[in-house]
């Protein structure tokens, strides 16, 4: 190590790295050229807007160039830019956020460099000492990062900078400036203690307790925290993640910057996952810790859901899948939003979440969108009145549950759709999107719901189940209802008086 860190108590300045408008990407190839030359790309598929902060991002690359001898690749620093962006007083703008690659592609050494920057260097920007934490839902795989620093530590050690105890689960390190990095496995029961940066690895395997629970609420004293989750994507047990990740890809299609930051590499949903000249997406680090030979042998494992979920770093549906790979990618379209039409309305099965989907048809184009996102009840009838408002003609279809908040001014306007009507409209649309009929405009959330349903039989007939999804899709049954009743031939004759007797 070059030099031993020692406290001081100057206030370093802050180097300016500005992130521009959605994360401007380095110049150089385009991302299909580096695929299909087996290259990795450094920059994300997917990434929540990033506007006008400097970032701590290149300090933490520095620091590991420094004392660690490790030059992170780009996506690495990528990744650690748009996730530790700072306002001018040093305060995180981000408070939750989640980076998500395949394996084997670093995140181990970027973590390393991330605690070791955290213990040693934030301290003197924030003026006081910082506490840290590092977790995952196994005590090995937390202390890979303490194996990582166990070198710096012992010359920390031996300095007198800090003292470490080595003990195997109460894995610790106080720096002199009272600074502290504890390392654990991550569970449902109360951690104890505040934590200015919490540092989850695997957040697919992290349990709604551990994290909603334990974790977080150990971060709501302090004035500027972070909690940093790095993994692969998961399956639909993956609850924490896939909550996480469906705020992101809100934010995404709204284009806003919030809280949250999402920075994934994953194979597109139009693109062959069995095609090595697609592996790029989710490996950014090819060919440097990852080769083609390694992910063809994975490939050829009996285990293919594994391969594509640890190695595509794919959210794996079944194969049973209700529509072909690639087909919704192929129906965007820059066509407005037809006016009129149908707003579908439901709640994510935990509840915690209300989404829409619009549908209309001009007579020849049928054009989906996302309606509304909303997480909050008061959210949600607020855009439904806007909306219901702002064009007369659109009607309202919302389920059973909704249907008792129901505002008795939509009444008239609002159809009430459940289970049955899915089941009649499902096998409908999935004609209209395999016939190119029904197009949508390219929102992501959208588009990963629509593609992860899954297809089960009932009654005779086919239904989107949410149970059987690796994730959510209310937005596609949503999407289901809205289609069925835009495409519902209408009741053309006179209307019949009736006589009351």
């Amino acid at each position: 190590m070059n030099g031993v860190f020692q406290p001081q108590n100057t206030k370093p300045p802050t180097p300016s790295f500005v992130i521009s408008p959605n994360g401007a990407e380095p110049a150089g190839s385009e991302p299909t050229e580096l695929v299909r030359a087996g290259l990795g790309v450094a920059a994300p598929r997917l990434a929540t807007p990033a506007i006008g902060y400097e970032s701590y991002g290149p300090l933490i690359a520095a620091w590991g160039a420094e004392h660690l001898g490790l030059t992170l690749f780009p996506w690495q620093v990528r990744a650690l830019t748009q996730a530790f962006a700072h306002r001018e007083d040093g305060t995180f703008v981000h408070s939750r956020s989640i980076t998500s690659t395949a394996r084997q592609n670093g995140k181990t050494t970027m973590l390393a460099c991330l605690v070791g920057w955290a213990l040693t260097e934030l301290p003197r920007i924030w003026g006081r000492p910082v506490r840290v934490l590092n977790v995952a839902h196994e005590l090995a795989l937390a202390t890979e990062v303490w194996e990582a620093l166990s070198d710096t530590m012992e010359l920390w050690e031996e300095s007198g900078v800090a003292k470490v105890t080595w003990a195997y689960g109460r894995n610790k390190v106080e720096m002199a400036d009272k600074s502290r990095w504890v390392v654990k496995a991550a569970t449902g029961k109360k951690h104890g203690g505040t934590y200015d940066l919490i540092i989850a690895d695997e957040l697919w395997a992290l349990s709604e307790p551990a994290v909603f629970g334990a974790l977080l609420p150990s971060q709501i004293a302090v004035p500027s925290p972070h909690f940093f989750a790095t993994s692969t994507a998961g399956d639909e047990s993956s609850r924490v993640m896939l909550r996480m990740r469906e705020q992101a890809l809100a934010l995404i299609d709204r284009g806003e910057q919030g809280t949250l930051s999402l920075c994934e590499w994953s194979l597109p949903p139009d693109v062959n996952p069995w095609d090595q000249t697609n592996w790029g997406w989710a490996n950014p680090a090819m060919p440097m810790t990852i080769n083609l030979q390694g992910l063809h042998d994975a490939a050829a494992s009996p285990d293919k859901t594994s391969f594509l979920r640890a190695h595509c770093n794919l959210w794996v549906s079944a194969a049973n899948a209700w529509i072909a790979p690639g087909v919704w990618a192929k129906l965007q379209t820059d066509d407005p939003q037809p006016a009129g039409g149908v707003l579908a309305v439901d709640s994510s099965v935990d509840e915690t979440r209300y989404v829409g989907a619009r549908v209309g048809s001009d007579g020849e184009n049928i054009v989906a969108s996302v309606g509304l996102v909303a997480e909050h009840t008061a959210d949600l009838w607020a855009e439904v009145e806007r909306q219901m408002t702002a064009d007369p003609t659109l009607q309202l279809a919302v389920t059973p549950s909704l249907e008792l908040m129901l505002p008795e001014k939509w009444r008239k306007r609002t159809i009430v759709w459940g289970y049955g009507e899915l089941l009649k409209a499902t096998p409908l649309v999935r004609n209209l999107i395999a016939e190119g009929r029904l197009r949508h405009h390219g929102e992501q959330m959208l588009a990963e719901h629509v593609n992860r349903a899954v297809l089960v039989r009932a009654n005779g007939s086919v239904v989107v189940s949410s149970q059987k999804s690796p994730g959510p899709i209310e937005l596609c049954r949503c999407l289901i209802a809205a289609a069925g009743y835009v495409v519902k031939p209408k009741n053309a004759g006179k209307p019949t008086l009736g006589i009351a007797r």
